[in-house]
Order: structure tokens, then C-alpha cells, then sequence
């Protein structure tokens, strides 16, 4: 009898010792199980025209499983861009082994996906050295040429 309270003393002790220590006591992250939740830390939020967006470098990507947080490899879930959030424009997958060129200025969204879960941020692309037009709205490299007549 004391040998058997013992026993359950222990178990209990060490079980826990594992809940303070934030350790699952049974079972492993991810195992077939869908996750809770899931979010982006963008490192760039703006970007000059003619910048990549490098699916690689410019975020990380988390998600929990009852309260625990495991890292997902970006390789692992699937980003797309939408041009124009303003005016719903449809979404562009980015390749896992490509970069995506920005070409217009302005405010875009980018969309994550892992499994059933979803998460978007917006990032914004500026113009600082006039490369997209001129003060009339033309489009253009910024580069005028003026040919003058003999």
C-alpha cells in the first residue's frame, strides 16, 4: 500500500513539474493534429519599387497547437500577393524557390496559408526616387528625353 502511494506521488509529481515546465505530457506537436492558430512576423513592411520580395528572408511563420508555438518553415506553406486590396485583385502565388519583383507603388496585401489556416498582412512599396512617372501621372522610368531639332 505505502509502495503503491508512493508510485502515485511520483507520477504526480513529475506530471506536474511538466505542465509548470510547459512541456506536453502526452503526444507531440503537429502529429496529424490541425493547429489553433497561426501568424506572420513580417521583417519588411516597406519596400522602393524594383524590390524583391524574398518569400524566404522577409518573413517567419508560427503556429500553436493548444498553447504550444512551433516554427513552420516558410518552405512549408504557401504565400501569394494581391496587387491592388483595394480594388480586390486576385491573388498571385509566389513560387517556394522564387522572388517576386515589386513594380507598382502602393499598398499591397500578402497571403499565408498553412493548411486550414490563413493569415494576411500589408506591405507598402514606394516610389522615392520618381522611377514610376512623373508629377502627371505618365508612366515611365522617371528618365526624360527632350530630342532637339537642328
Amino acid at each position: 500500500m505505502r509502495r503503491r502511494l508512493l508510485i502515485n506521488g511520483i507520477v504526480i509529481i513529475i506530471a506536474v513539474l511538466a505542465a509548470v515546465a510547459g512541456c506536453a505530457p502526452v503526444g507531440t506537436i503537429g502529429g496529424g493534429k490541425d493547429y489553433d492558430s497561426m501568424w506572420t512576423v513580417p521583417y519588411r513592411v516597406v519596400y522602393d519599387i524594383n524590390d524583391l520580395f524574398v518569400r524566404s528572408k522577409d518573413l517567419s511563420v508560427f503556429a500553436s497547437y493548444h498553447g504550444t508555438i512551433q516554427s513552420i518553415p516558410v518552405k512549408k506553406v504557401s504565400i501569394s500577393i494581391i496587387e491592388d486590396p483595394d480594388w480586390y485583385d486576385d491573388e498571385i502565388p509566389i513560387p517556394t524557390d522564387s522572388n517576386y519583383p515589386l513594380l507598382e507603388t502602393g499598398r499591397k496585401e500578402i497571403v499565408i496559408r498553412y493548411g486550414k489556416l490563413e493569415t494576411r498582412y500589408s506591405i507598402e512599396v514606394r516610389d522615392p526616387f520618381g522611377l514610376e512617372g512623373n508629377s502627371n501621372n505618365n508612366s515611365g522610368s522617371g528618365i526624360i528625353i527632350e530630342w532637339e531639332n537642328p
